[in-house]
């Protein structure tokens, strides 16, 4: 489909998918463009309006004779076992669960219990992102399938990002998920869950199950995102415009990743963007909704500093995150970073909602997810990664590096800085919240947005979790 309007030399295009609507209807209209293949690969793939729209375009896709292969990790399926094996019973189409929970699958607690002697290999969760059409163009970055990473839950939405990309990246990204297909921790639903039905029950239920879900309206864009809402209709008309032109690099961890000392020779996608930060000349910015550098990230932040480097982190506040958990680790080391000099970024879910520069939020609050790193203007990372020890160490990754200086250029420009508090610290070492357009702090001491119990939290459970659970 696109492959053609790339130049012969290796290099791959690309195009950020920064609007929520616009990203979800990318998705759909590779599904409605596909001849061959969807291979669509999630951490997470929820039962909600915009689940159930997926499914009901990946059924029509294998009605039309397009093989479908469906990989979701196993952690977040409690109450769609059937759902699944409703959609495994479709011509053309299997679904497979990664690193299943055995016993137990009607709920949680169940599930737990019933792996109770396990518990060490069910910590280790497929974190990828992943989206295929064709062998041939792929979306891939930091979106789960849910209403919430496509603006339109009530309650809470991401601020997030991924990128379409075309040529031969998508071949790598192809591979990729076929490892993980092949593995022996991907099982085929129907071993878990029973056989699936009929295929005129199946589609039944499948029509009661997803009947009343309806895809999001496209947003409307201001002048300056424009550009970024023209990729469905482009895909519809088997013609993509626009693509940045660069090199690119694939970069995923195996399905069997783990963290023993013998495995550690192995590349995995931290390592690779670590390499890429250890690299950095002059500045790198480090986007992550959860961040835990430990000990080595600290002395990585200690030594680019001495060396003169700008390092910018941008993460969510107290506030915004929807983690406490991760929060914590993160803010086990925030004033010690402030204190090397790193630039600190948080992002404030009440001015998030009132600019709508990061997106239409309604009512509801927002909370980033987008993981990206750039390095010297020049250098980007998107993937699935976060900046975390459960990243490096625990759950499996999928990222691309993409050498473009204009592909950076772009993404800067979407970043709005009045979203955001910058932290530094007060003459009495205290941590101080302030916002570009004011000249004195807004906050001193206690977490901006926050309510007494979010700030006691993390002092209550900061002697129980490790870093590298977090």
């Amino acid at each position: 489909m696109t492959e053609a309007q790339l130049p012969d030399d290796g290099r791959s295009g690309l195009r950020l998918l920064p609007v929520a609507s616009y990203a979800m209807a990318t998705r759909l209209a590779l599904a409605q463009a596909a001849q061959k293949s969807l291979d669509v690969q999630y951490y997470l793939l929820k039962n909600d309006n915009t689940g159930q729209v997926l499914m009901r375009e990946l059924r029509a896709a294998a009605r039309r004779g397009v093989r479908v292969r469906v990989l979701v990790d196993d952690l977040y399926t409690v109450g769609e076992d059937a759902l699944l094996l409703d959609l495994a019973a479709q011509p053309n189409t299997e679904v497979r669960l990664f690193n299943p929970f055995v016993l137990g699958r009607a709920s949680r607690l169940t599930r737990f219990v019933g792996a109770a002697f396990e518990l060490g290999r069910i910590d280790r969760r497929m974190h990828n992102k992943l989206y295929i059409a064709d062998n041939a163009a792929a979306v891939m970055g930091g979106r789960n399938i849910g209403d919430e990473y496509f603006m339109q839950s009530a309650q809470s939405n991401f601020v997030d990002i991924d990128a379409f990309v075309a040529g031969p990246a998508v071949r790598d990204l192809s591979r990729a998920f076929d490892e993980f297909w092949n593995s022996e921790l991907a099982i085929p639903v129907g071993r878990l869950a029973g056989p699936a039905p009929a295929l005129v029950e199946a589609d039944r239920e499948l029509d009661r199950a997803t009947g009343a879900a309806q895809a999001a309206a496209l947003q409307a864009l201001p002048p300056e995102l424009q550009s970024f809402g023209t990729l469905p209709g482009e895909i519809a008309q088997g013609r993509i415009e626009r693509l940045v032109i660069a090199p690119c690099t694939v970069v995923v961890d195996r399905p069997d990743k783990s963290a023993s000392q013998a495995d550690r020779a192995f590349p995995t996608v931290t390592r690779s963007v670590l390499a890429m930060l250890a690299d950095a000349q002059t500045e790198a910015t480090m986007i992550s909704p959860y961040f835990v550098p430990g000990e080595l990230g600290m002395k990585m932040m200690h030594e680019a500093r001495q060396k003169g480097g700008r390092i910018v982190l941008v993460t969510n506040s107290l506030a915004s995150t929807d983690s406490p958990l991760a929060q914590l680790g993160y803010m086990r080391y925030r004033k010690a970073m402030l204190r090397e000099g790193v630039e600190i970024r948080e992002l404030s879910p009440t001015r998030t909602r009132e600019r709508r520069r990061l997106g239409s939020f309604g009512l509801s609050s927002g909370s980033l997810h987008a993981k990206v790193v750039v390095t010297d203007r020049r250098r980007i990372f998107l993937g699935s990664m976060n900046l975390d020890l459960r990243s490096a160490y625990k759950n499996t990754e999928v990222g691309i590096i993409a050498d473009s200086a204009e592909l950076v250029r772009q993404f800067q420009a979407l970043v709005d800085e009045g979203s955001f508090y910058e932290l530094h610290l007060g003459p009495d070492d205290d941590i101080r919240w302030s916002v570009p357009e004011h000249e004195e702090d807004l906050a001193a001491g206690a977490d901006p947005e926050t309510d007494w119990l979010q700030r006691a939290l993390p002092a209550l459970l900061d002697p129980f979790v490790a870093d590298d659970e977090l």
